[in-house]
């Protein structure tokens, strides 16, 4: 699964990589620690033209009379998403790509390793982010949804795609988030619908495994109300404790 991201740097980066700009948006601020339901930069083609928008976190279909299923939908597997209902028509039709400086995922809670206020081990965060210093583009899907019982609640909102781990991830955890490199960025948002599954089931598929490098960071990370760069700063050594 993928439950924090950070966007700082890879939006300047993304939009040199691709030769894209924040239509109708001012610069955002670098963030550190987005968490489910935070509004977030997305990429996605509009009338044939590639643009970054503004997203919530979790996705709410256009058929949902409840906008709190958006809190269960931020992630989707990307081996039944062509077919589960709140899903399928999103990966058919309106695809986005995520910029990131890198995601974070955490370990089973160690013995040895970083402990809580009541002195008990807590999970261990860890970051990762690539290799190569290009920003990572996550690949997600998007829907509109519209307040039935008031029209001026719009809300573009969306799910991050989720796929196996390749080796570098699975001593972490079995799940990763699909990787989109930029090559694919161009097909996987604007191949249409009738070829959509053939055409896009590779990209879905885990990151080569040369793609991401890793480290643990500070438990600082777990609270989602903390932010800044600090945190994806590699962890002191030492146990630390989570306040």
């Amino acid at each position: 699964m993928c439950g924090r991201f950070v966007q700082a740097d890879s939006l300047q980066q993304l939009s040199t990589l691709l030769d894209v700009t924040l239509e109708g948006l001012s610069p955002p601020e670098a963030r550190y620690n987005i968490a489910p339901a935070a509004h977030v930069v997305a990429l996605c083609d509009r009338n044939e033209h590639l643009t970054l928008a503004q997203y919530e976190w979790g996705l709410i279909p256009s058929w949902s009379k409840d906008p709190s299923i958006g809190q269960r939908l931020t992630n989707a597997r990307a081996e039944t998403v062509w077919e589960k209902p709140s899903f399928r028509s999103s990966i058919r039709s309106s695809r986005v790509v995520v910029p990131a400086d890198g995601f974070f995922e955490w370990s089973p809670a160690r013995r040895d390793g970083p402990r809580g206020r009541n002195g008990k081990p807590v999970k261990e965060p860890h970051y990762f982010s690539r290799g190569d210093g290009q920003p990572m583009l996550l690949g997600g899907i998007s829907s509109v949804w519209s307040n039935p019982a008031d029209p001026d609640d719009i809300r573009q909102t969306l799910c991050l795609l989720t796929t196996a781990a390749n080796t570098t991830m699975q001593p972490i955890h079995h799940r990763m988030p699909v990787i989109i490199e930029s090559n694919d960025v161009e097909q996987w948002l604007t191949t249409p619908e009738r070829d959509a599954r053939e055409a896009l089931d590779h990209v879905l598929s885990p990151a080569s495994e040369d793609v991401l490098v890793e480290h643990v960071v500070s438990t600082e990370v777990n609270n989602s109300r903390n932010d800044g760069r600090h945190l994806i700063a590699v962890a002191d050594e030492s146990p630390t404790t989570l306040f």
